[in-house]
């Protein structure tokens, strides 16, 4: 090929490539001139729900330790474990034959008080009349009275004694102090159970009601309070709140309850503030210790503005919706968005009601463009 060739062939190359346009990746394609046709809605104002989200965890209402009271061997665990127990029912029982043993010693004690108190009154009652007629010295009196009170004391304490004898003859029966769900045995039948704070048996839990522990944090109680205060938000008058819980698993439980504790400090490491709900738990489908997501109802926002949730949009600085103004161009409107209830937002900000906003065509709006407005 000789040098014109090699010359004319490049030379068609480079116009056959000039004239291929390389195709615009999508989205990167120009605005269109000129206005843009928008689909316009209000700015709206109503009342709706007010729902606050946590994470919690259940807690029992009560948690009761059952402790052995007395020495001994456990003879005997009568419980089912795991199952439900009712107030009263007998959990353990331990050997009670040397509590037995000393329940009789303590019998006969007070039988031998009563014996010598019943001699020294005798006595005392016949040194009397003999002092009185100077057949008896005044020492023997004194000594008589002495004798006979000594001998009352001795009744009262043989007489604490057997009712302790008794009492602790009692304790070797163990019985369940709440009705509710019982623990495992801590300890085995056959080992020997010292009473106190070695003496654990096992737990039992009270679940219905139930305990619902949960956090909100400092700034979300102050916003709450505000709200409130400024007729926002209104909390329910009975100050009944329903509580709906989600399980793990997404199963969903609505149960009625109100909120009885809310601690009176911030808790310095995480900020939160601790809240506490006792609700029902008739069905037993909560557990002790489960990890549940809250939502707390019964609270209501007053004369809130709201938009569709499709008009709000996100730049540098936050949220922002673009308002359609007289001239028919638009301004973004920056906004702090509240509650999604259903496919509205919340909003608050530089907005008032029955402003009219651009609710479709937004990637194609930029601030101060012309708009052709359709209301639908």
């Amino acid at each position: 090929m000789n040098r014109f060739t090699t010359l004319a062939l490049s030379t068609a190359l480079l116009l056959a490539l000039g004239g291929c346009e390389r195709p615009k990746a999508a989205g990167m394609e120009k605005p269109p001139e000129g206005p843009v046709l928008v689909t316009t809605t209000e700015v709206k104002t109503g009342n709706f729900p007010a729902i606050l989200e946590a994470t919690g965890q259940t807690q029992a209402f009560y948690t009761v330790q059952v402790f052995a009271r007395v020495n001994g061997y456990l003879q005997k665990r009568a419980y089912i474990e795991g199952a439900h127990v009712n107030k009263g029912q007998t959990l353990f029982t331990i050997d009670p034959s040397d509590l037995k043993n000393s329940l009789e010693s303590a019998k006969a004690a007070y039988e031998l008080a009563n014996a010598n108190y019943s001699n020294a009154k005798a006595v005392l009652n016949r040194i009397k009349p003999l002092a009185q007629a100077n057949a008896a010295s005044q020492q023997d009196l004194d000594s008589a009275t002495a004798n006979e009170r000594n001998a009352a004391a001795a009744v009262m304490g043989a007489k604490a004694s057997l009712e302790q004898a008794k009492l602790n003859l009692s304790y070797t029966t163990i019985t369940s102090p709440i009705s509710g769900f019982v623990d495992k045995s801590k300890i085995d039948v056959g080992t020997y159970v010292a009473a106190g704070a070695n003496g654990l048996l096992t737990t039992v839990y009270q679940t219905d009601p139930m305990y619902v522990n949960f956090t909100f944090s400092e700034n979300q109680k102050i916003a709450r309070q505000n709200a409130i205060s400024s007729g926002k938000l209104e909390a329910p008058k009975d100050g009944k709140y329903e509580v709906e819980l989600t399980l793990s698993d997404g199963t969903t439980l609505v149960r009625k309850g109100e909120i009885n504790f809310i601690a009176p400090f911030i808790d310095s490491t995480t900020g939160n503030i601790t809240y506490r709900a006792l609700i029902d738990n008739a069905d037993h489908k909560l557990l002790p210790g489960q990890f549940v997501h809250v939502k707390v109802k019964g609270m209501e926002w007053k004369n809130a503005l709201y938009v569709p949730q499709k008009t709000l949009l996100t730049g540098d600085k936050g949220k922002f919706v673009y308002a359609i103004e007289a001239n028919n161009t638009v301004t973004p409107k920056a906004v702090m968005a509240g509650e999604w209830v259903g496919d509205n937002v919340l909003i608050e900000g530089d907005i008032t009601a029955g402003q009219k906003i651009a609710a479709d065509g937004l990637p194609k709006l930029k601030p101060g463009a012309e708009v052709i407005p359709n209301t639908k």
